[in-house]
């Protein structure tokens, strides 16, 4: 059975990868310096996931991870994730994002084995796109703290790989949403928690045009992007994984009005300067390399979506009021 080290595998994406890699028959290690998701331990009971607890920065702690375990990949997620967060604390941003990279990197440059990457980066690298839909190749000019760190960890492991002849697949993420392990605080569950409540619903400018992507289609791509890897010798490349279509933050809000039946109360402020307006990426290349399937549209997602968040948020006020 092949080994996957998830590094920030407590998180939205790594929890929801690490469950469909057990179906795959992979033994997981997830990493994370937090031991659950919103009270849920999903390495209990689950022989084929194991995990340990730590910071990205310590080496010495990845070292004896290596060690310890025949690792095939590493799936490498860890990070400050949001761009409202970075902002807040950009040396933290800086500290895991690049400082954990390289912690993570110099974990594995002594190894007599050779394990693939996957660095988990952003749209966010592109900042103001001039054109769209923005293809793989272009430039990356990045206007926020996030997107900067993104970039450098990017750089950092396709380097190492070319260095030491490694294989690395970097995934750009877009917006992803989409099931009960996301952040409540974040764009989608958000917008659904406000509308339900009847409670004022923020947007922060307004003209934006987003590649929402739900959850289920990241965590297929990021799958088939480990087999592209594993049927290849050596691959260094990079992907967006998103549907390749811009929604606008008004769209979202009648597709969540019309399936829990209220209308939202709307309160717009003025655009924040390290704001991505308008972003829509080519999924060209990963429909022709990695043969991905068409994505749910934002309308099907939250069909699927709202509902599971609803049941998750009254679950964690629940827990909060016991």
């Amino acid at each position: 059975m092949k080994s996957i080290l998830i590094t920030g595998g407590i998180g939205f994406i790594g929890t929801s990868l690490a469950l469909n890699l057990i179906s795959h028959k992979y033994r997981i290690i997830l990493f994370d310096i937090r031991d659950n998701n919103k009270g849920e331990k999903i390495y209990v009971n689950n022989e084929n996931i194991d995990f340990i607890q730590g910071d990205t920065n310590d080496t010495k702690l990845l070292e004896s991870i290596f060690k310890a375990n025949i690792i095939d990949g590493v799936v490498h997620l860890a990070a400050v994730s949001r761009v409202v967060i970075a902002e807040r604390n950009p040396t933290e941003c800086l500290r895991i994002n690049v400082g954990g990279t390289k912690s993570l990197l110099a974990a594995i440059d002594n190894l007599s084995t050779k394990p693939w990457l996957i660095f988990g980066s952003s749209r966010e690298v592109y900042g103001e796109p001039k054109e769209l839909p923005v293809k793989e190749s272009f430039d990356k000019n990045f206007v926020n703290i996030y997107g900067n760190t993104k970039i450098q960890g990017e750089n950092l492991c396709v380097n190492f790989a070319k260095k030491n002849h490694n294989s690395c697949v970097v995934l750009r993420f877009a917006n992803v949403y989409g099931n009960q392990y996301d952040l409540f605080d974040r764009v989608i569950p958000r917008f659904i928690n406000a509308i339900v409540n009847s409670e004022p619903l923020i947007i922060e400018g307004g003209n934006q045009l987003i590649d929402f992507t739900h959850i289920s289609d990241t965590v297929n791509t990021i799958i088939k992007a480990i087999k592209h890897i594993e049927n290849n010798k050596l691959i260094i490349d990079d992907f967006h994984i998103l549907p390749g279509i811009g929604w606008s933050l008004y769209e979202a809000i009648t597709y969540i009005e019309e399936i829990v039946g209220k209308k939202a109360i709307t309160k717009v402020n003025p655009k924040r300067n390290y704001d991505v307006e308008k972003f829509i990426g080519d999924d060209s290349k990963i429909k022709k390399v990695l043969k991905s399937r068409k994505f749910l549209s934002l309308k099907e997602g939250l069909q699927i979506s709202v509902p599971t968040y609803i049941t998750a948020t009254s679950k964690r006020i629940k827990e909060i009021q016991l």
